[in-house]
């Protein structure tokens, strides 16, 4: 398993512990990509995502920024989901 996802794992199942919010919003910005290529994800798009699969409740400056660094990353690729199309 990638990465990214184990973190995610593993940032939700500490008990007693709050789950980590950049883990969270890296891995809603690495869905969105994948899932909403048309017309391009924005941190709406993450942010919705991060509430739907995780309850997460970010900032619009933490969905931009994870968002930002998934695109660098080669759009979706860097964390184990393939790119769309690919």
């Amino acid at each position: 398993m990638p990465a990214l996802w184990l973190q995610v794992l593993h940032s939700l199942s500490r008990p007693g512990a709050a789950p980590d919010d950049d883990i969270l919003a890296r891995a809603a910005a690495d869905i969105a990509l994948r899932d909403h290529p048309h017309p391009p994800a924005n941190a709406d798009v993450v942010l919705d995502i991060a509430r739907a699969e995780f309850a997460a409740v970010l900032s619009r400056t933490q969905a931009q920024s994870a968002l930002d660094r998934a695109r660098r990353a080669g759009r979706g690729g860097e964390y184990g989901r393939p790119a769309p199309g690919g």
